[in-house]
């Protein structure tokens, strides 16, 4: 029998993989609520794919506790629910002249690289599990150094200063994908969400101009050191999938279920995989166990074509543990 990672990989390249891989998210928050039971459901799953872990000093411990702080990029963020990201409430650049002398926590996370002899011991130790490594978040990291407003009328007015904070991010994550490559991690996260509930949030058109060319400097850089894109995006993203696939997203996580099965079927089939996800803002937290079962068969009926598909959803506190366990445990009926 193949291992896991031979298996995600068949996946990625729809070759007739053996089973539905299985991957699960976890907020902090819903360790919080579940502790020991939630770690027993997920033991009893034998996850497929597996984030590596990295102490990175540029990712500040108070993220998920409540109160106020301010990271090392100079964002202030306010937090009221332990185990759950707060939001930004100070912006560095809500004064945009000041991106000219600005200098990243690049040399912090350089200073933290040495850490990863524990990643690398977390990668040897599971050497037939898929490895993913990292996160990258080249918009998102824009809208908490300059708020999202003025980031949205940054990309209609195109000023020099917007420019330069898009060189900044750049820069910071170009040094920090270098670092992950070095590790033996198969491949390496993007994630921002591009999407409301009904549509993107900025046109396709600005998108194409903007961001599909810095996506692919990207892309290309994982792709040539032989590793996989994955990338997530929230929301209505369905007039990005073509975009996405042609600047080379192997595995795509996104909220299916707020495009549609049909449409995102329609989109993603033989093209690329779907990693994931089930409904988490109606099935998950309200259904039934029934209903969440049903939604994985749907799922693996109209996504699965000799692989492309996933299995994966983000388990959140307001989910019952009944669900997050067949949410886990029915792909593969």
């Amino acid at each position: 029998m193949m291992t896991a990672k031979e298996n995600v990989i068949r996946t990625l390249h729809h070759d007739n993989p053996e089973w539905v891989p299985v991957n699960l998210w976890q907020l902090p928050a819903t360790r919080l609520k579940y502790g020991e039971a939630l770690d027993e459901v997920i033991a009893d799953c034998d996850l497929d794919i597996l984030s590596a872990p990295f102490d990175d000093p540029t990712e500040d411990p108070r993220h998920y506790q409540v109160g106020s702080y301010t990271d090392c990029w100079g964002s202030t963020w306010v937090n009221h629910q332990a185990g759950i990201i707060g939001e930004v409430k100070e912006y560095p650049f809500a004064d945009f002249s000041r991106v000219w002398d600005y200098k990243s926590p690049k040399e912090l996370f350089l200073s933290g690289v040495a850490g990863f002899d524990k990643t690398r011991q977390f990668i040897e130790t599971h050497k037939d599990k898929f490895i993913l490594g990292g996160w990258i978040s080249l918009f998102e990291r824009m809208q908490y150094l300059r708020g999202t407003e003025n980031l949205f009328m940054d990309t209609l007015i195109e000023s020099p200063e917007y420019f330069k904070l898009m060189d900044i991010v750049e820069d910071f994550y170009n040094t920090y994908v270098d670092e992950w490559l070095k590790l033996d991690v198969d491949g390496i996260i993007f994630g921002d969400d591009w999407g409301s509930q009904r549509s993107l949030l900025i046109s396709p058109d600005t998108w194409r101009k903007q961001y599909k060319p810095l996506y692919k400097r990207f892309f290309d850089k994982v792709h040539a050191a032989g590793k996989y894109v994955f990338m997530h995006s929230d929301g209505y993203i369905l007039d990005l999938y073509d975009d996405l696939i042609e600047i080379g997203v192997d595995a795509i996580n996104s909220q299916v279920w707020c495009m549609g099965l049909d449409q995102v079927a329609e989109k993603c089939n033989g093209r690329i995989t779907n990693w994931g996800e089930i409904c988490r803002q109606h099935i998950l937290p309200n259904g039934s166990v029934e209903d969440v079962i049903e939604a994985v068969h749907a799922m693996k009926e109209k996504l699965w074509v000799n692989g492309g598909l996933i299995g994966q959803f983000e388990a959140g506190p307001d989910m019952p543990l009944e669900n997050i366990r067949a949410g886990l445990t029915h792909w593969n009926d």
